[in-house]
Order: structure tokens, then C-alpha cells, then sequence
């Protein structure tokens, strides 16, 4: 109770005294007698000094701790010469700096317990060379790296060399940051420029972390993607974490790269510099970049001073670390508010502000859609460096002889790429995917509508109801917490798998003149994964399946017939025109998580479709028997003598007019009109001529009858109202059902390019 009390007053027992005052009673000498009293604490005058507490959680700091460790080193320097050499004493003696110094690296694991494992260690090093000489190395490195994080003017010592050394390259207590770094070209099989504004690691963490990612990559002549995040941390050996990526689809008219030449470009591959400037790539994007600028700003840059005094900042460093950390810090808020989605943040903020239409941004998912939405016409890549390494360098700089040892030891591949894959799940805090409205109509007007609304006034109709809900507006599919996983096994016989999950999926129809967004569709998640066969990785082609003989064709042809009338029969068929293709398959199975909403314009936007697509096969029917009869008609005009057009039109004119007639006086007409087939050819061939056209005229007035009967009876069944009032009660249930609702199927892979580049160096370790 006394020490509750003391507690709750925050006195420490050991740091108080307490008084009492004891009264001697004179006639009982022998038997003192105490006054109680309540006890008074007495705070010391001076607190306890960090080092008392330290020695007191700390017994190991004592004189004769050291006293052992010197007795020790100074009798192995005399009686043994290789431990000095195998780095073990300077390792020790490191470690117990730290602990004298409280610093002490991996403090969980006691002194004596490293000091007692690193002699068992060398001792079993010096049973081979090849041993020793690895564990020397170790040694070396874990003293240089003990040093740095225990003594600081090691590290101090180490930042201010660093600098001197590498000027580009930033150094802030055990963090490493590297800026203005060259872009990586990619023209191998495609075009494309990946930036990287800023990379920091920090040694004590063994975090990378990646600032102001662009990404431009040209998918074809017209469509370009580009992708855009802010942060990403790589945490070895435990995760990686993006931020928010915004990846737009853009057209013909959006395109950066749309004047870039299709690669490969041929060049003399061994006069290329490592890292090159002036690129057609480099070009077109600093080009881009210039206009968007300019149009931003007014035709002011802002970008290039500031991006001069960062170079200044970056090469001009005080040896003073807190001048270099706000340099550091510095640069960082630099790459982070010139990033293109924050200014798209503070203007959308500033224009909802004005328009007194906040409300619609204060949902992360809308505010996102907006901002991806306001950047689908910024350029590719905001930020392009002056400098960049073209992925066709770093291939050709490949050493033969690595590569050689590598495709040897497929094995090798997959026990790197096996931890990696289980150790670095990656998390994504949002993707945001947009697509100009303008950019869709145009692709559907190109390859859906084409020349069909021209031919009736239904297809006119439809197409001006879809193409004016896409042509204003920009949609955009927005995934919130995005996990990934892969594994790579270690075993070939089982397949490469890779899993997505995704906590929420929405879509929205955006005005960004307006910054007015509407939702059109919301899922309770979704799922993917996609499973690949194991012979695709790099140097497999050992365990790629060989291209089918006639013996395995024959085989699976009879196991069809034997398995005729059963679902096996019908996947046996599809390997057997895979094989016959020499085809690899990858399976993908996605499911999206009900319930699930829908905007009413939506559903209307796919009523129009739907009709629009039923009435576009109604055309083109009429037109493949128009184009039929035609090629009809041009085959019987070519290939026919006059003297088969002769018979053909005697013998039709004699069996209309003089049916009665016997077949003898038939026999002789077309035999006087065989000997004088000019006479013939000038009275019948007309006739049976304009009776031919008739039919094939009324023909034509029956099929275009039917095809407008055929318009109309869909406009009568598959009216609005009632598409509208079907839709609406399967929506309804939707979103008040439960389950997964998906898709699971086959992708096609060629595998010609893989044997292509197949080698055949015999295998170690297959």
C-alpha cells in the first residue's frame, strides 16, 4: 500500500529518505518506544545521470571486461598472425566499442554469445581456402558497416569523403539520394521512356525509395499509355509500397511519341555510348513537355531555373550536415510539388473552391478520378531529363560468358526468383486508369459504325445518342487497394502464378471543364490471376514442349473420337489446335465482387449499343447478298459463250410462249436457231434479259422490305421503355445479391519467338 501511494505521488523508492522521530521512555530504558508518523519524501537534489542508468542496464561496462578482451587480442597478436589477417579482432573490437559506447549493432544478441561464435567460425574457416576467403570478406564488410553506424565520426568521416567523391550524389546520416538521374529508353520491342526524378536508400533500413515515376510507353500508331506516381518504398526482403498511380490512355491526337519511328532502328551497336543525349525519343518528349508548359504557365517555364539551382544545390554541398539535409529535404519537396498530380490536386481544390462545388471532391476515389481525369491532356512525360540509356546498350553490353553461365544453370533463375517473389508482395494504394471520351468515339465510328450510317436512318440515330455521351467527357476506372503477389516455384512442374486483389473498383464519367464527375459503376472488389506455364522464363527452353509429329496428332485424334460427346472430347480438341499452332496458353480468371451499382445512363448508353449492334447485323447481311449477287451476276456475264446464251434463252422463250407445242417442233426451233444464232441472239436475249432484271429487282424490294421490317420489329420489341424497365430490376437485385460474377479463359502465346532464341548449351542444373 505504501508503495502504491509513493507511486501515485511519482516519488522513485530508491531516491527518497524517510524521518521518523523515536522517543526513549525513561522507565523502561531497554524498550524504545516510536512515535508513527507519516513519512515525509525527500526528493534528491540531482536526478539520476544517464550514464548511473546506463551502468545499471549495462553491467557488461566494467574494467574488467576490457581488461579480458585486451589479454586476449594482445595474446593472439603474438601467438597467432592469421586471426589478425582474417579480420575477426578488428570485428570484435568494433563491437565492443558500441558497447562501451551504448551503440552497440544487433544489442539483442549478448556480447559473449558474438564473440564465442565468430571464433567457432573461424576456426571452422581455416579447415579450406575456400572458406577463409569468404569469410574474410564478410569480416572486412561487417566492420566497416559496424563502424559506420556506431562510431559517428566514422560516418561523419565516410559522408564528408563520399562527397568529395561523388558530387552528384547526396548524403544525409546513412541515407544515399541520388537526383537528375538519365531516363532509360526503351526501344526494343516498342517505344517507349521510363524517369526516375529522385532515388534515396537509407543502409540502416535497407529502404529505396523512388520519387516522381513517368512513364511513356507507345502501345501502337494509336494509343499511347502513360503512367504517372509519386512515391514508391522498397522495403528488402519484406514489401513494396506504391502511392497513387494515374495511367491514361491517349490517342492519336494526345500522343507523344506518335513521330517516333518503329524500332528496331539500325545502328552500329558498338560505337553507342552508355549514356547518350539528343535522342529522337529524348526530343520528342522535351518537345512535349515545352508545349504543355508553356500552355500552363503562359509560355513561362518555371521547371528549368529551379531545376538549375537543384544541379547548383546538388553539386555545391556544405560539408556541414545540417546545410546538406536542408538541401536534401529541399529537393525532395521540390520533385514532390512540381509532380504533375499535385498541381492537378491544388487546381482542381482552387476550381472547386470557386465554383462552390467542393462536396463532390471531398471522396478520395472522386477526388482521384478528377485529378486523373485533369491530366489525360498534360504531356507524357512532365519532367524529361537531358540525359538517358537506351535499353538496347544495356542487352548488347551483356557479357558472353555470363550469359553463357546463366543459361546453364536455369536453376539459378529460379532460386533468385523464388524469395524475391515471396518476400516483396506489393501494395497499391490506388490505379487510376482514364480514357478520353473523344478518343472512343473515334474508334467506334472507325471500327464499329464505319460506312453503316449512311444507310439508314435508325444507325444515324444511334450513333449520334452514343457519340454524344462519350464525345464530352472523360471516364475513368479507379481501383483502391490493390494487392499483388507472385511465386516463381522452384519445381517445373508446377506453373508461375501471379494474384491480384482489389478492396473497391469504381468508375466515373467526368467533365473536367466543369469538374462535375458522375459515378456509373461500383463494385464491391474484384480478383485476378493469371497462371503462366514454368517454360517461359528466361533459359527453359529445355522443358518446352517440342512441336507436334504426326504419331502425337494421330493420338490425339483418336482420343478425340473416343472421347466423342463428352466435355473432355472438346478440350482434347482445343490442345490439339494449340499444338497444331504451336501455341502456349495463359490462363486468366477475373471475378468481380457483388453487389454491384449501375448509373441509369449507363444502362441506357448500353441499350444504344445493344440495338445499334443488332441493327448494324441487319446490314451488313443485306450488304454480303448484295456484294454475293453482284459477284454473281459478273461470273455469269464473263465465262458464258453466245452460243450457251443462245440455247438457254430459245429454250426458255419456247417453253413460256409455245408450251402446247410438241417436242419435236421444240427440237426444230432450237435447231434452225443453232444455225443462225446472229438472228437468235438479237429478239430472245433482250426479252429473257429485262424478265431476269424484273425478278432480280423485285428480289431486291423483298429483301429491303424485310431488312426495314426486320429494323422496325427491333425498334418495336427492343423499345427503351422496356429495355429501361429489364435492366432496372436486374440492377435492382444486384445490388442487394452476394457472390462473384467473372470470367475465366485462355490467352494465346506464340512460342516461336522462344525458340527463336533458344541455345543448345547442355544444362548443369536443369
Amino acid at each position: 500500500m505504501l508503495y502504491g501511494y509513493l507511486t501515485s505521488l511519482n516519488f522513485e523508492p530508491q531516491i527518497m529518505t524517510y524521518h521518523r522521530t523515536v522517543n526513549w521512555d525513561i522507565r523502561a530504558p531497554n524498550t524504545p518506544r516510536a512515535i508513527p508518523r507519516k513519512p515525509v519524501p525527500v526528493r534528491s537534489s540531482a536526478p539520476p545521470t544517464t550514464s548511473a542508468v546506463a551502468s545499471s542496464r549495462h553491467p557488461v561496462r566494467s574494467a574488467a571486461l576490457l581488461a579480458y578482451f585486451a589479454g586476449t587480442l594482445l595474446g593472439t597478436l603474438v601467438f597467432s598472425w592469421r586471426w589478425l589477417i582474417s579480420g575477426t579482432p578488428l570485428l570484435l573490437l568494433s563491437l565492443v566499442g558500441g558497447e562501451w559506447h551504448q551503440r552497440r549493432v544487433v544489442p539483442w544478441a549478448p556480447l559473449w554469445t558474438v564473440f564465442i561464435a565468430l571464433n567457432f567460425a573461424y576456426v571452422a574457416a581455416l579447415a579450406s581456402w575456400l572458406l577463409m576467403w569468404p569469410y574474410i570478406a564478410i569480416c572486412y564488410s561487417a566492420t566497416i558497416l559496424s563502424c559506420l553506424f556506431q562510431f559517428g565520426f566514422a560516418a561523419r568521416l565516410a559522408r564528408a569523403s563520399a562527397r568529395k567523391l561523388l558530387q552528384d550524389v547526396l548524403f544525409v546520416k546513412d541515407t544515399v539520394g541520388l537526383f537528375d538521374l538519365p531516363a532509360l529508353e526503351i526501344d526494343s520491342d516498342t517505344t517507349g521512356l521510363f524517369v526516375i526524378r529522385g532515388l534515396t536508400f537509407s543502409l540502416s533500413t535497407l529502404t529505396a525509395t523512388v520519387y516522381g515515376i513517368e512513364v511513356g510507353i507507345k502501345l501502337s500508331d494509336e494509343m499511347e499509355l502513360a503512367i504517372q506516381t509519386d512515391k514508391v518504398v522498397i522495403k528488402l526482403f519484406r514489401s513494396i509500397r506504391i502511392g497513387d498511380v494515374y495511367a491514361n490512355i491517349k490517342g492519336s491526337d494526345e500522343m507523344c511519341f506518335a513521330d517516333i519511328k518503329p524500332w528496331p532502328n539500325p545502328r552500329d551497336m558498338t560505337r553507342d555510348q552508355f549514356i547518350v543525349s539528343g535522342t529522337p525519343i529524348l526530343k520528342s518528349a522535351m518537345a512535349s513537355s515545352r508545349r504543355g508548359a508553356s500552355s500552363a504557365v503562359g509560355g513561362s517555364s518555371e521547371e528549368a531555373p529551379f531545376a538549375r539551382v537543384n544541379a547548383q544545390r546538388t553539386t555545391r554541398m556544405s560539408p556541414d550536415d545540417k546545410a546538406v539535409r536542408a538541401d536534401y529535404d529541399a529537393v525532395i519537396r521540390h520533385i514532390t510539388e512540381t509532380s504533375t498530380n499535385h498541381l492537378a490536386k491544388c487546381d482542381l481544390q482552387r476550381l472547386a473552391k470557386d465554383r462552390e462545388t467542393s462536396d463532390q471532391l471531398d471522396n478520395a476515389l472522386n477526388l482521384r478520378a478528377a485529378i486523373s481525369a485533369h491530366i489525360h491532356t498534360e504531356p507524357t512525360i512532365a519532367h524529361p531529363p537531358q540525359r538517358s540509356i537506351r535499353l538496347t546498350t544495356l542487352i548488347h553490353n551483356n557479357h558472353p560468358k555470363i550469359k553463357r553461365f546463366l543459361h546453364r544453370l536455369p536453376f539459378l533463375y529460379r532460386l533468385l526468383l523464388n524469395p524475391v517473389s515471396y518476400f516483396h508482395p506489393i501494395f497499391v494504394t490506388s490505379i487510376t486508369s482514364t480514357g478520353s471520351g473523344e478518343w472512343f468515339n473515334a474508334l467506334m465510328k472507325k471500327y464499329f459504325f464505319k460506312h453503316y450510317s449512311s444507310s439508314g436512318a435508325e444507325v444515324r440515330r444511334l450513333q449520334t445518342r452514343i457519340s454524344t455521351w462519350l464525345a464530352d467527357a472523360n471516364f475513368a476506372v479507379g481501383l483502391s487497394d490493390v494487392y499483388c503477389t507472385g511465386h516463381v516455384p522452384m519445381d517445373t512442374e508446377f506453373d508461375i502464378e501471379c494474384k491480384f486483389q482489389i478492396a473497391d473498383l469504381k468508375a466515373h464519367r467526368i467533365l473536367p471543364e466543369a469538374v462535375e464527375l458522375s459515378q456509373v459503376i461500383h463494385l464491391g472488389g474484384a480478383d485476378c490471376t493469371f497462371t503462366l506455364p514454368s517454360y517461359l522464363l528466361p533459359h527453359h527452353e529445355h522443358i518446352m514442349p517440342s512441336k507436334i509429329t504426326d504419331f502425337e496428332e494421330m493420338n490425339l485424334q483418336q482420343e478425340i473420337e473416343e472421347a466423342k460427346g463428352t466435355p473432355k472430347a472438346v478440350q482434347l480438341q482445343q490442345e490439339l489446335g494449340r499444338r497444331q499452332r504451336d501455341e502456349a496458353a495463359m490462363k486468366i480468371s477475373a471475378h468481380g465482387h457483388l453487389p454491384a451499382i449501375f448509373d441509369q445512363q449507363l444502362l441506357n448508353f448500353a441499350a444504344a449499343l445493344v440495338k445499334a449492334t443488332k441493327v448494324i447485323e441487319l446490314e451488313k447481311d443485306h450488304e454480303a447478298v448484295l456484294l454475293k449477287r453482284a459477284a454473281t451476276a459478273s461470273m455469269r456475264d464473263e465465262p458464258l459463250s453466245s452460243e450457251t446464251i443462245v440455247v438457254e434463252t430459245v429454250a426458255g422463250d419456247e417453253d413460256s410462249t409455245s408450251s402446247g407445242k410438241s417436242d419435236e417442233s421444240n427440237r426444230s426451233a432450237v435447231n434452225s436457231e443453232r444455225s443462225a444464232p446472229n438472228s437468235a441472239i438479237s429478239v430472245p436475249v433482250s426479252r429473257a434479259g429485262r424478265m431476269n432484271q424484273t425478278f432480280k429487282d423485285m428480289n431486291l424490294k423483298m429483301m429491303d422490305g424485310w431488312r426495314k421490317a426486320g429494323i422496325n420489329s427491333i425498334n418495336v420489341v427492343a423499345n427503351d421503355r422496356w429495355i429501361a424497365k429489364i435492366i432496372g430490376n436486374i440492377m435492382r437485385k444486384l445490388e442487394r445479391a452476394q457472390g462473384d460474377v467473372g470470367y475465366s479463359g485462355l490467352i494465346a502465346l506464340p512460342l516461336a519467338e522462344y525458340r527463336a532464341s533458344a541455345e543448345t548449351d547442355t544444362k548443369i542444373l536443369p
